[in-house]
């Protein structure tokens, strides 16, 4: 089976609830210590991901596996995008360059990706998320699932293993 890894959020870690969730589950699922510097999360993804492997992210995780994704679509065999913060445009957090680079996100052709969002998410807003999956050049190969939950997504871990168990079977969308 390729690699597993689960890219947490700014204000997660790898002990958080959904990474400790997946490694309970998956015991295998790498999580590294990523900081909220968008460059340096780059950097150690690139680093570590060196052959095909699937991505879970949350939020700037979801993020981060986009723009690795981007960088490297042959490293990614799918993705779970759990409210990836692609319409986080937080100037103090991010530079001109970084702003430019998340307004283009998009999911590369050829890697079937589920985006998990919360209806009742403060954080991200939806539409930045549906417009990525618009400028996305596949979408027959992303599937987008609307649930009742905030930006957490912590009261859909059911689905986050469900969806996590077909991906790794080859058969998230």
């Amino acid at each position: 089976m390729n690699k597993l890894y689960f890219l947490h959020g700014m204000e997660s870690s790898p002990l958080g609830t959904k990474s400790i969730f997946l490694k309970k589950h998956f015991p295998e699922c790498l999580s590294p210590e990523l900081t909220p510097d968008i460059q340096k999360r780059k950097e150690v993804l690139s680093n570590l991901i060196k052959e095909p492997a699937y991505l879970v992210g949350s939020s700037l995780g979801g993020l981060s596996a986009l723009l690795f994704a981007m960088e490297y679509p042959d490293l990614v065999e799918a993705m779970i995008l759990l409210a990836p913060a692609v319409g986080a445009y937080n100037i103090d957090l991010f530079d001109k360059n970084d702003l430019g680079e998340i307004k283009k996100t998009y999911i590369p052709e050829g890697i079937p990706s589920l985006v998990i969002v919360g209806e009742l998410d403060e954080v991200i807003p939806m539409d930045a998320i549906e417009e990525m999956i618009e400028r996305s050049p596949d979408s027959k190969n992303i599937l987008m699932k609307k649930v009742q939950d905030d930006h957490s997504l912590n009261n859909h871990l059911d689905l986050l293993l469900n969806s996590t168990k077909k991906m790794v079977a080859g058969h998230l969308i």
